[in-house]
């Protein structure tokens, strides 16, 4: 027979990984029927509804009678947690070009969706290092600006998919300047869900 001085779980496997059936409160006993291999785990009539049969771990217990002529039982495979994965963002982002209208000077980027999610929003800073100018830009829309002559927009940028994009525009000619680029993709709009950052240097 088994007591316990602590309320001790009754488990169907010998360990926390498995899930409970039962529990042995203090003040009550319950017929032995087995041990694991490593005497720690004693194999015990359910004293609980439930399983008529469970584990009880024998750190607070007490066991009475012959344990030497008990069985050794092997315990059951470990139960396998089902887990979902969550889709993972991602994106790659690569500098193109330097594009100009006027005394408009900005870099083109060309991002590709390499994961599952479709982004919605965006937020690109590029910083000059040689004047310490840092422009900012957050859009729900991808932008591009061909020189003077148009404007092309894209609402989500799909997975595998492919689109060339405007840097916020300087007020002068960077060419030679080291360029810091931050670009942040986000799912959803205004900045929001799954957001992933990429950041690189470029010398246009």
């Amino acid at each position: 027979m088994i007591s316990v001085s602590v309320a001790t779980n009754c488990r169907t496997g010998p360990g926390k990984v498995y899930p409970m059936v039962g529990a042995l409160l203090v003040g009550k006993t319950a017929e032995v029927l087995g041990r694991d291999p490593s005497n720690n785990y004693w194999y015990i009539r359910n004293p609980g509804p439930g399983a008529d049969l469970c584990w009880i771990w024998g750190n607070y217990a007490t066991v009475t009678g012959p344990v030497a002529l008990l069985p050794i039982f092997t315990p059951p495979p470990t139960p396998t947690a089902t887990i979902t994965p969550t889709p993972s963002p991602s994106f790659t982002a690569d500098y193109v070009a330097l594009d100009t209208c006027s005394s408009s000077y900005w870099a083109k980027i060309k991002l590709k969706n390499t994961g599952p999610v479709p982004f919605k929003s965006i937020s690109i800073s590029v910083e000059d290092k040689a004047t310490g100018v840092t422009l900012v830009n957050l859009a729900d829309q991808f932008k591009n600006v061909d020189g003077c002559l148009t404007t092309t927009t894209k609402d989500v940028l799909v997975a595998d998919e492919t689109f060339l994009i405007s840097a916020p525009a300087f007020s002068y000619n960077p060419t030679g300047h080291k360029i810091i680029a931050i670009i942040i993709l986000c799912s959803d709009t205004g900045q929001k869900g799954f957001c992933v950052t990429n950041k690189f240097n470029f010398n246009p």
